[in-house]
């Protein structure tokens, strides 16, 4: 990780912020995500779906997870993105989920309650993976090591959303 970016996210403290870096990591302007993950930029199957990633981001909520559809002969996904968000955007997005019928999950770490997720990817149609899991506060420390504690926070506080495409 260059020492710009290990400047940029160790300066860091709300969600806004940390959207606005994972925004320029989506766009090549910043060589890693926290902790050095993800040099290089994100996976290939994510260029479609840049503008909008980096939309969200700059919105002040943090994509932490993301996937296209695709429909092939054995591997298909459903179109998915997993947000960390505070709660004026946990409620903009379940509304708007809810009017566009996508599937929907919502948690905070470490909250009792059912936990909801939703199969994305399937392989000869058994399930491969699953969005919507409650990450554990240590979990999004570990995610977003290196950055200030007041960010930390914010993420640990955060609600986690996850909409796919039904």
């Amino acid at each position: 990780m260059s020492r710009t970016a290990r400047r940029a996210w160790a300066a860091a403290r709300t969600m806004a912020d940390l959207g606005a870096l994972a925004a320029q990591w989506l766009e090549g302007d910043l060589d890693a995500l926290p902790g050095g993950s993800h040099r290089g930029g994100p996976d290939p199957e994510t260029g479609p779906l840049i503008d909008v990633l980096a939309a969200a981001n700059r919105a002040g909520w943090v994509t932490v997870q993301s996937q296209p559809a695709f429909d092939g002969r054995r591997w298909r996904q459903r179109a998915a993105v997993m947000l960390l968000v505070d709660s004026a955007g946990r409620d903009r997005l379940t509304d708007t989920a809810r009017d566009a019928g996508l599937l929907l999950a919502v948690h905070r770490a470490e909250r009792p309650g059912p936990v909801r997720e939703i199969p994305v990817t399937t392989w000869a149609g058994e399930l491969h993976t699953a969005f919507g899991p409650c990450f554990r506060r240590r979990d999004l420390r570990h995610w977003f090591i290196g950055c200030h504690r007041e960010a930390l926070r914010a993420v640990s506080e955060a609600h986690q959303v996850t909409l796919a495409d039904p």
